[in-house]
């Protein structure tokens, strides 16, 4: 068999298994084989068997014995002469060829050659020839005694002596052997559990499913991994794992610090335990197979995981083989591990290999050098600045901190290994095992003088090895390799022994206590109790322990823990001298007064580890003074731990330990901490001789009273008694004193060397330091996105191919004839890119990017909404270029409408010069040729590039984010959200596109502008000053431009028209200046302006939000409106659609805040197009109508259809309260009070079913003011709200499902319409008047004076012989705080009417003295009179300040009114 390693015992029988379980099943079906041989029998790398070329269709069943050529030809295609086939198939005295004819195959013929291929794989070479087959025949020779015999297994002898009989009716058939031979031959767990399994870990498909290929790794190897790691639990169970019991180990010691790699825990589910060495098996049983499985997995592996899984499994199958088998089948796929590219793989594998070798107990001859020839050459890639020579094929880079820091704590294990795999080297060549004779020794020599000196020169190798790489370890640049290096230590300096341990290796480690992590001082401390008796008892008190007791005074706790409670394991070991120990004594003793309990537990810890080896007069006369000033009086402990630490006195307290040490560090003339540094024998010093305790603690001070002191000292001390220090603390503080002050002056040492390490970068990291390289990105501030995207459509095209750009057509030469050379660089180059896109749209049958027909693949379908964007240059006008009285345009489809363009005429287009003489203007609609001249007009909507990459997957989903023009050329999408988030911070190109930015109008402003006296509060007239009627339904806004310029109106016709404000008295043919039109069958519900520009906000019922800017220019003193240009369209979802839209800028941030009809509340940045957040209201409380937001933009109120008003906190984005009014009716405007509630009083129009205003303090939830109506019936007697968060959803709309009013649509008595102003007088600040106009269902607009309530007054669409009302305030006891304003007639005036009445009544005729007007003029005056008021409900109104205080309002039936 060619595999390598050899095969086992338990492998062969486990392939004869698979053999004879194969021919059962063909065999089971009339299938023969015909043809089995060693060559036709296939094995995997996990030893599962082929069996193939099935031969029995077309080669002869039976050949002649005298023509040894048609076997060659047929059954020996190798030429090895080599026989299987079985005897009875030769036929002797072969007359003619048709003899051999009609035979057919048996299944004895398979089983004979099985057992021909079984003997061979066990003999490991043939048992037949063709001749030696034919003498079988004869009964010449015999292979069971010349071959068989050579198995040691009797009962595999007699099933393969039974399978190759001569005679075929006594061999047995495939599934007899396999049923005789259980349990015999055969383990049970093949029968019930391997071949079962195996048969599932291969490929069940037969190679129908994808296999990995040489471009590509599909991880089959992975998956076989895994599923015998998770499966371990039962694969431990069959094989009965849980019936050898493991040796108990004892523990190891462990550093605290240390990596703790040893023994190793396998992570293996269901089977978590540390490896372990447990009875030696005599034999490698059904383990070696799936060990098998694993290693030839672990070749093809694509993932790290498996690898590491990997590892673990090795282990684990490794603890119940033989120590052959450990070095020979699991060490070379573990060593080809270390070399990986993944460092978690790396380090698995050396931990594994590391433990592997420890489980070893038993050398072969065959793996005596492993050591110095295999393993240590193989791990000099771990040590830093090694050499990057190929290892096993592949370059190693530098191994980082973490790999070395794992070699480090390996080596230790490994020396002792090696040392142990040496003895027993030994061990063999002394017993023969190993010959002692080197070929290379030359004759005359004495072979036993060479075997003498083989130790030497072997252990000499191996101390060299270890050497060079302890040292280069021991000297990392890294402390965490460091303080790895010292788990392994301890078993280094046995490997090495006494003399060459001090050194190699002690002689660096003293070097680590000065070292700045503190966390490598504990490792050091935790390590040297392990290691003090290879420095012996001279080396350790002269060398380590002054060192040791210096470490003490370290500013880390950690470490002056870890210095303490190391003294204390040197003294429990007896490893210090009488002396010392009582030195030591006295200077651990003073932390018994350390403020950390940590500190105080391990210098008790020592004081109770001396006193274990001394005698009790050495306790009571030497060791019981030096700790008494430290114990609670009247107190004599037993000195043990626990005693010592209740009978200790309180420490001092953490705050004064801490104060006295800045103290120590800002001290300057004081003379408390003077005398410590001139004192010349220093308390945390260990004399090389000993000295008289006695008397170096009699120099010690016992109070303040014997320290000199001056005023800066007793500054401090005044401190220290107001933090808590008691006289009885004095003493404890002089304890400490020495050791406070070398802490202070360490830590100020440190401060000093950290500024100076971070003195140039203010404690910042420099990036060159993490290997990050800098770019320096550099913006470009006049590219905008039109040139982003005519750059992004120029990298597109392929300017060289003539073919690609096409012919010249009539389309680009009326595009040129549209530009002249006086234009603009950018507008040409537009222009050239909306010839390409109508190129483009003409070859894919497209009439434009984008149509009408887009909507099923549009976003707008989907939940999320969708923003259109718009080039500001490439929209389309809604409007025509129009003189200065012109009209707008007509009411056609927008799409039908096309911009008018002053065209060069056709003759400049060779010179490309125009001239100055008027020529006609020519435009185009859908009638004509459109489709053949497409370029420089487009139907539908404004259109946009069509831009692969920045459309949608496919090509129609907009992009409507700004890509900011700068030099980054990388393609990391968090650093280019970042660059295009500071793009749009500091750029803001929102003001260019949107602007420019306009003064807006205040009152003290038009005041002053339109020459008005300011010394009286404003107050309308009701002079009709004009009236315009070109909307074609109810006008639903009417919104004035913030400088009042001119006003816009939108209503249900779709249009949203712009009316000139400054020329309204001139104009006489009333029409509006520019129309902008949504889609057909779309009405205009919500208007705003982006905050102090021209751009308007326009909602419509379709979801469409259109942004609109008028281009004005301003000719001769007076404003023309050149055009209307759509710049951004967003759509929102499917059936959703803004009822009230309101704009603001914070910060940078350019924020538009739309109300929808789904009562959702969309906050979008104008600048992005991007959604900023988005707050849901609740569904129960109605239908959005309005809202308002308050002057710093904190808070917004919502009011809804159910008379619900809810106030959102748009900072944190939460709701923070919401209740209903108590006439449950539709709220239809809200504004902020305009004189009272410093921001928090709203005015709110309807809710309440009645003519009225109310007013609500938002911050009490309380109604506060009243305006009601003369013709409103008495209003509920309580304005209390309703809590509507208190009631259930299903209540409420129960509620309004239930209360339905017969009369609601015919008398709506609400108020519709609403807007305040205030003002102050000139030059004050103060707001000196507010006003409240409102409109509403009964046709007449009131002007209500917030500060004097009787100037209020009816100003519009009372008649001619209605009576003035009067306006007052009346109080209301029962509402305290209420305050209630209404209309009402006169009662002089009533009485007259009523007096009038009745003399007419009674004197009849004679009674009237004037006589009746002609009934024309009563007709004429009564049409005067109704032209001159509203005839429909009146749906907003508006102030407009400029050119003089005017009110603008608007009905339901399409007209406008503007008063004076």
């Amino acid at each position: 068999m060619s595999t390598r390693p050899f095969l086992e015992d338990i492998e062969k029988k486990w392939l004869a298994f698979q053999l004879l379980c194969a021919l059962r099943d063909c065999h089971a079906r009339d299938i023969y084989h015909g043809d089995i041989k060693t060559e036709n029998v296939m094995v995997t790398s996990w030893n599962w068997l082929y069996l193939t070329d099935f031969t029995g269709s077309f080669k002869p069943a039976k050949l002649p014995d005298n023509n040894p050529a048609t076997y060659s030809y047929f059954f020996d295609l190798s030429g090895r002469r080599t026989c299987y086939i079985a005897p009875e198939r030769f036929v002797e005295q072969i007359q003619s060829p048709q003899e051999l004819e009609g035979h057919n195959l048996t299944w004895s013929m398979d089983i004979f050659s099985a057992g021909c291929v079984i003997a061979e794989v066990f003999l490991e070479t043939p048992i037949f020839s063709l001749s030696q087959m034919f003498k079988y025949r004869r009964g010449e020779y015999d292979p069971v005694i010349s071959h068989l015999s050579r198995i040691p297994d009797q009962g595999l002898r007699e099933m393969l002596s039974s399978m190759i009989q001569l005679d075929p009716e006594k061999r047995y058939s495939a599934e007899q052997y396999l049923n005789f031979y259980k349990g015999k031959v055969f383990p049970e767990y093949f029968y019930s559990f391997l071949h079962q399994y195996m048969e599932l870990v291969t490929d069940p498909t037969s190679g129908r499913a994808p296999v990995t290929g040489a471009f590509k790794n599909l991880g089959e190897a992975d998956d076989r991994i895994d599923r015998v790691f998770y499966d371990f639990d039962k694969i431990a169970y069959f094989l009965g794992y849980q019936d050898q019991k493991n040796t108990p180990q004892l523990p190891r010691f462990t550093p605290r610090l240390g990596l703790g790699l040893f023994p190793v825990r396998l992570s293996i589910p269901n089977n978590e335990h540390f490896a372990s060495t447990g009875k030696q098996p005599l034999i490698d049983d059904g383990t070696l197979i799936f060990l098998t499985l694993i290693a030839g997995s672990l070749r093809n592996t694509a993932r790290a995981a498996s690898k590491v899984r990997a590892c673990d499994l090795l282990l684990a199958f490794s603890e119940k083989l033989t120590d052959e088998a450990k070095l020979d089948r699991v060490l070379p796929y573990l060593m080809t591990l270390l070399n990986d590219d993944v460092d978690l793989v790396a380090i698995a594998a050396l931990r594994s290999i590391t433990q592997l070798l420890a489980l070893v107990t038993i050398v072969t001859p065959v793996n005596a050098h492993v050591f110095p020839e295999y393993i240590m050459p193989r791990m000099q890639v771990f040590l830093s600045g090694a050499s990057r020579q190929p290892i096993m094929g592949k370059e190693r880079r530098e191994p980082n901190a973490l790999v070395r820091a794992t070699y480090a704590s390996c080596l230790g294990s490994l020396a002792t290994t090696a040392s142990r795999f040496l003895e027993l080297t030994a061990i063999l060549r002394a017993e023969g095992s190993i010959t002692a004779a080197d070929p290379e020794i030359e004759a005359e020599s004495d072979p036993d003088s060479a075997f003498e000196g083989l130790f030497d020169n072997t252990q000499a190798e191996l101390v060299e090895l270890f050497e060079s790489h302890a040292k280069a370890l021991v000297e990392d640049t890294d402390a965490s390799v460091r303080r790895a290096f010292l788990t392994s230590v301890p078993e280094l300096c046995v490997f090495f022994g006494s003399a060459e341990s001090n050194d190699i290796l002690l002689t660096h480690l003293n070097t680590y206590l000065n070292d700045r992590d503190w966390m490598l001082k504990c490792a050091f401390f935790d390590t040297v109790v392990g290691i003090a008796a290879f420095l012996g008892s001279t080396s350790l008190e002269e060398f380590s322990l002054p060192l040791m007791v210096q470490a003490v005074t370290d500013p880390e706790e950690h470490v002056v823990q870890a210095a303490l409670h190391s003294l204390a394991e040197l003294a429990k070991l007896g490893l210090l001298s009488k002396a010392k120990t009582w030195e030591l004594i006295d200077v651990v003793g003073r932390f018994t007064m350390h403020p950390n309990i940590w500190i105080r537990e391990s210098a008790a810890e020592y004081i109770a580890s001396a006193t274990k080896l001394l005698s009790p007069p050495d306790i009571r006369c030497i060791v019981l003074p030096l700790v008494k000033p430290f114990l609670k009086p009247s107190i004599m402990p037993a000195f043990s731990e626990l005693s010592l630490l209740d009978a200790l006195k309180k420490p001092i307290s953490r705050t004064v330990f801490d104060l006295a040490l800045s103290w120590a560090q800002k001290t300057e003339k004081g003379l408390f901490w003077k005398a410590i540094k001139q004192q010349k024998q220093s308390a945390f010093t260990v004399a090389s001789t000993a000295l008289s305790i006695r008397s170096s603690r009699e120099l010690q001070p016992r109070s303040l009273n014997k320290i000199p002191r001056n005023d800066e000292d007793e500054h401090w001390l005044t401190r220290l008694r107001n933090m808590g220090m008691s006289q009885e603390d004095e003493f404890k503080l002089l304890v400490l004193r020495e050791f406070i002050w070398r802490l202070s002056q360490m830590k100020n040492r440190d401060l000093i060397t950290n500024d100076n390490i971070a003195k140039d970068l203010n404690n910042i990291l420099k990036l060159r330091n993490l290997n990050v390289k800098v770019q320096n990105i550099l913006f470009d501030e006049s590219a905008g996105i039109d040139e982003y995207i005519l750059q992004y459509e120029g990298q597109q095209q392929h300017p060289g191919s003539g073919h690609d750009r096409g012919p010249y057509t009539i389309t680009d030469a009326l595009l040129d004839a549209s530009m002249t050379i006086d234009e603009p660089l950018g507008r040409r180059r537009r222009a050239a890119a909306n010839t390409h896109r109508s190129r483009i749209s003409s070859v894919e049958g497209a009439v434009s990017p984008r149509t009408r027909d887009d909507r099923g693949t549009s976003p707008s379908h989907t939940l999320v909404s969708s923003p259109i964007s718009r080039s500001p240059r490439d929209s389309i006008a809604g409007g025509r270029r129009i003189n200065d009285d012109d009209t707008s345009v007509s009411d056609a489809p927008y799409s039908s409408r096309r911009a008018i363009r002053n065209q060069s005429s056709a003759l400049d287009l060779l010179n490309r010069k125009d001239s100055g003489r008027s020529i006609a203007e020519t435009s185009t609609t859908e009638a004509n040729v459109f489709g053949q001249v497409g370029g420089a007009f487009t139907q539908g909507p404004p259109a946009r590039l069509a831009i692969p990459g920045l459309d949608g997957p496919e090509g129609n989903q907009p992009q409507t984010k700004q890509r900011a023009a700068h030099t980054y050329e990388g393609n990391d999408p968090n650093i280019l959200r970042m660059l295009d988030n500071m793009y749009v911070d500091n750029y803001p190109h929102d003001i260019i596109e949107y602007g420019p930015l306009v003064a807006p109008v205040t009152r003290r402003k038009a005041s002053k502008t339109a020459g008005q006296v300011s010394d009286e509060a404003w107050k309308p007239t009701g002079r009709l000053v004009a009236t315009f009627s070109e909307h074609r339904g109810a006008i639903n806004r009417v919104v004035p431009s913030p400088d009042h310029q001119f006003f816009i109106t939108g209503g249900d016709d779709g249009c949203v028209k712009v009316w000139d404000s400054s020329r309204l008295e001139r104009n006489v043919t009333h029409r509006a200046r520019q129309t902008h039109k949504h889609a057909p069958g779309a009405r205009v519900v919500a208007l705003c302006f982006v905050e102090n520009t021209h751009t308007f906000v326009s909602c419509a019922t379709d979801g469409r939000v259109h942004l609109v800017k008028v281009d004005t220019a301003v000719s001769s003193g007076s404003i023309k409106y050149i055009r209307l240009r759509l710049l951004r369209e967003y759509q929102l979802p499917a059936d959703e659609y803004a009822v009230w839209c309101e704009h603001f800028k914070q910060d940078l941030s350019s924020v538009l805040v739309l109300a929808t009809n789904r009562s959702r509340i969309l906050a979008m940045d104008l600048r992005t197009m991007t959604l900023m957040y988005v707050l849901d209201n609740p569904v129960h409380h109605g239908t959005p109508t309005c809202f308002c937001i308050d002057r710093k933009r904190n808070w917004l109120l919502l009011g809804t259809s159910h008379g619900i008003l809810s106030l959102w906190d748009i900072r944190f984005k939460v709701r923070l309260k919401s209740w209903g009014l108590d006439g449950k009716s539709t709220i239809y405007r809200l504004s902020l009070h305009p004189v009272k509630g410093r921001g928090k009083w709203v005015c709110v129009a309807g809710g309440t079913g009645l003519g009225e205003i109310t007013v609500w303090d938002l911050e009490k939830t309380q109604c506060r003011e009243i305006y009601r109506a003369g013709n409103a019936k008495d209003g509920p007697k309580v304005y209390e709200p309703w809590d509507v968060d208190d009631d259930k959803p299903s209540n409420i709309l129960g509620f309004f499902a239930t209360n339905v009013e017969p009369t609601a649509s015919s008398s709506d008595h609400g108020v519709r319409a609403m807007v305040v102003g205030a003002g102050a007088m000139e030059d004050q600040r103060d707001v000196r008047y507010g006003y409240i106009l409102t409109g509403g269902s009964d046709k007449k607009l009131r002007f209500w004076d917030l500060i004097r309530i009787e100037n209020s007054c009816i100003f519009s669409g009372l008649q001619s012989e209605d009576a003035r009302p009067v306006f007052a305030t009346i109080s209301t006891p029962n509402h305290p705080g209420l305050s209630l304003n209404v209309e009402r007639l006169q009662k002089s005036d009533r009485g007259a009417d009523q007096r009038a009445g009745s003399v007419s009544s009674k004197g009849g005729k004679g009674t009237n003295s004037r006589e009746k007007p002609p009934r024309h003029t009563v007709i004429s005056n009564e049409q005067a009179q109704l032209l001159r008021s509203h005839l429909d409900s009146i749906l907003d109104v508006a102030v407009l300040e400029l050119p003089y205080t005017m009110t603008v309002s608007v009905d339901r039936s399409g007209v406008i009114f503007v008063f004076q």
